[in-house]
């Protein structure tokens, strides 16, 4: 049998395109690596662990942008490199992007609203907000997730409620305000400490809640302790907390109010029953 002999110069050119191809392919996924590793290491160093939920959209955001322009680069050049005619495929994709995009134009208002909420930092997991729609709808609680397209919240009757970020008009953060006024309450140990501080808070929301202050304002945690008595803290945060603390009178309430349940000394004398 007599085989006819390859082309020299188009073996040539073969091997050629074949080694220009895994060269692309190599310098690509390092390149990818690499800056992935530096993405990491910049939002660990700049940015504390408060902010991790938010920081942790940020970073697979810029890691996706990475590997989407990767992607992008790597491909043009290896057309490039088989000379394949790129101009029909980029036209193409030009009309398939511009219908893609007057048909999902929620989805980009959403993602792009949702980038600015991160980017400003509004709010972040855990926050209590209240978030009005543009349709008027007000949603209460506290901040489960939050990502580019949807914020999820657990609202006060412990619903789970997702919210598209483009229909979100209003951002109240109670978690966030400026200032706190506190002071402290020592009283003799009633029971369990748990149940204490739920009665202390509560009769401290009912009073602030009276001045016009606000529930969520209102923050009683257990400061101290020894073994006859338990020192709780009471922070007031409003945006004037100094003056809402004066004008509530909350000290002199909430000490007379414990008074009155035995908590504390100084308060009114029972009758002694009459002997018969």
């Amino acid at each position: 049998m007599i085989t006819q002999p390859l082309d020299s110069p188009d073996v040539s050119a073969l091997a050629g395109h074949v080694e220009a191809t895994i060269i692309a392919l190599v310098v690509a996924i390092v390149v990818w690596r690499v800056v992935n590793a530096l993405i990491d290491r910049f939002y660990q160093r700049r940015f504390i662990s408060s902010h991790l939920p938010r920081v942790a959209t940020f970073c697979t955001l810029s890691k996706s942008i990475v590997g989407l322009l990767v992607v992008i680069i790597a491909g043009l050049t290896l057309l490039n490199i088989w000379s394949v005619d790129v101009t029909p495929a980029v036209w193409s994709a030009g009309f398939v992007t511009a219908a893609l995009a007057f048909g999902s134009q929620n989805l980009v208002r959403d993602i792009v609203t949702g980038f600015f909420f991160l980017f400003e930092d509004q709010y972040d997991v855990g926050d209590r907000v209240e978030l009005v729609t543009v349709t008027g709808q007000t949603v209460k609680g506290r901040v489960d997730a939050m990502g580019l397209r949807t914020t999820k919240v657990v609202d006060t009757t412990g619903r789970f409620v997702t919210i598209a970020n483009g229909n979100i008009a209003l951002v109240t953060n109670a978690s966030r305000l400026p200032n706190i006024a506190s002071f402290t309450l020592t009283v003799p140990w009633k029971g369990d400490a748990s149940a204490m501080r739920q009665r202390i808070e509560d009769d401290a929301k009912e009073i602030a809640t009276k001045a016009g202050i606000g529930d969520a304002h209102v923050i009683v945690s257990l400061a101290d302790s020894t073994a006859e008595f338990a020192t709780f803290r009471i922070d007031l945060r409003s945006a004037d907390a100094d003056d809402d603390l004066d004008r509530s009178n909350m000290r002199v309430l909430l000490a007379g109010r414990l008074q009155a349940e035995g908590w504390l000394p100084g308060g009114p004398e029972r009758a002694e029953p009459e002997a018969h």
